[in-house]
């Protein structure tokens, strides 16, 4: 094994899924797949990487085109039947042109640990399709595990299995690398686990399998800590918006609100986007169709009335207050109604204002500075319910599937929706987090905290 690291090589025909299988298991989109015969044209290599260290390689093939002629060569010398003919024949015709992808296969069978190959279920059994290569897979002296993967709609799984039989293979696993969760992906590392190898093959495999499980666990902390530094940088974010003249005017105020707006959805996305390559997206598009955090949908994902009654008992803030406001965030319409409010109070050169309804804000003469409001700790609920949504519907995409990543306008459809509720104390303690931060009181721990209380809810429901 190079440097430690099993070296699997994917071999089967073209577009029966090796790219997609292979996408999936380094957690990278960035492998080129496509549903045209004939995308792989050439033996690509890849690793998975794990703390900048390789975990393991796979090797993406082409399919065989002169499978019957490497069948009979490697058959005419019994003694030699399997790896040293192989070498021959790469040897006698290595310099042809019309070989060169059956010597790239050959090639990266030959420097492999381990082979897998790839049928697809969807079409049935031809012998004189696949025979000869099931025979060069017979002859190899190597690990072997077979995947069935259903690309139709058709499922020949059994036929395959009887016909796999006669050549006494038997190592098949049904795999669908479309399905994105990390559940779907562990099956598929713990199905590369029970081929047929030595021990020390098996540790190899081992620490792979184990791998991949911290590797689950470290990108949920990381994601959880991203979240938990996204929270804190919005509720401490301060937009100030100036003006060239001395009188605040009302296209001035809904400048500012739209300058705030926009910088607190900046400072989301720039977030999620690092999720995103914690989990390894490069190229896929996630849209989210709710470009703003508007107050129509966003009231969906606060607490209930009944909650925040609750809990302004509990933390000593007026219920009045939290709800005689529209639980709403970054929203003109509502935040015009707290303008028209101020005018007397402006005049005299500053005011301030301690909003009921989402950000307080400073006029002065020739500025605006608007900043969450510490009471409207509702806000707080709200994002990590879009940054939970966002993380799920990541994990369960999956890299091999080149869709866009959609988040619903409608929050009804997502799964941390109103109807997701967090535990009674959890809730207690992210209301006096956000009100502790706001207020710039022990930030740093307060932020560790919040960390810790994500992770939990990650590892309680998402998958």
């Amino acid at each position: 094994m190079k440097n430690n690291a099993p070296t699997f090589a994917f071999i089967g025909k073209p577009n029966n899924g090796k790219s997609s299988i292979i996408s999936a298991l380094t957690f990278d989109d960035r492998i080129k797949i496509s549903s045209e015969v004939g995308t792989t044209t050439t033996s690509q290599q890849y690793s998975y990487m794990y703390n900048s260290n390789v975990v393991c390689n796979f090797y993406d093939t082409p399919g065989f085109e002169q499978a019957k002629m490497i069948y009979n060569y490697i058959k005419r010398d019994k003694e030699s039947y399997g790896h040293n003919s192989l070498r021959e024949f790469i040897q006698e015709y290595k310099s042809e042109d019309s070989m060169r992808k059956d010597i790239e296969i050959l090639e990266a069978i030959l420097e492999s640990d381990f082979i897998v190959f790839v049928i697809n279920i969807s079409q049935n059994y031809n012998q004189n399709v696949i025979g000869y290569e099931l025979e060069i897979i017979k002859s190899l002296k190597k690990p072997l595990l077979i995947f069935f993967n259903q690309i139709g709609g058709s499922d020949n799984l059994y036929e395959w299995r009887d016909k796999l039989k006669e050549y006494n293979l038997n190592n098949t696993h049904f795999i669908n690398p479309l399905r994105g969760s990390y559940q779907n992906i562990s099956n598929i590392y713990t199905s590369l686990y029970t081929i047929d190898s030595s021990l020390e093959d098996k540790l190899y495999l081992d620490q792979l399998l184990r791998t991949h499980r911290k590797h689950l666990q470290q990108n949920k902390q990381n994601s959880s800590s991203e979240i938990a530094k996204m929270l804190v940088e919005i509720l401490q974010y301060e937009n100030i918006y100036k003006t060239s003249h001395e009188k605040i005017t009302q296209d001035d105020k809904q400048k500012a609100l739209h300058s705030y707006q926009n910088k607190i959805y900046e400072i989301e996305n720039r977030y999620k986007r690092k999720i995103e390559k914690i989990w390894g997206y490069y190229q896929v598009n996630v849209v989210d169709e709710r470009p703003k955090i508007d107050s129509q949908q966003s009231i969906k994902l606060g607490l209930t009335k009944e909650r925040l009654v609750a809990l302004s008992s509990v933390l000593g803030v007026g219920a009045g207050a939290i709800l005689g406001s529209p639980l709403a965030i970054f929203d003109a319409g509502i935040s015009s109604v707290v303008f028209s409010s101020i005018g007397g109070l402006v005049a005299g050169g500053s005011a301030y204002l301690a909003s009921d309804k989402f950000s307080s804000f400073v006029i002065s003469k020739k500025s605006i500075i608007h900043k969450i409001d510490k009471r409207n700790y509702n806000v707080s609920f709200i994002l990590l319910k879009r940054s939970l949504e966002h993380l799920d519907r990541l994990i369960k995409h999956g890299h091999a599937n080149r869709t866009d990543i959609l988040i619903p306008k409608d929050s009804s459809e997502w799964k941390f929706n109103s109807e997701f509720s967090f535990e009674d104390e959890m809730e207690k303690k992210i209301a006096k987090i956000h009100i502790s931060v706001v207020s710039d009181e022990n930030t740093i721990e307060k932020r560790d905290e919040l960390f810790r209380i994500i992770l939990e809810v990650i590892n309680k429901n998402i998958e």
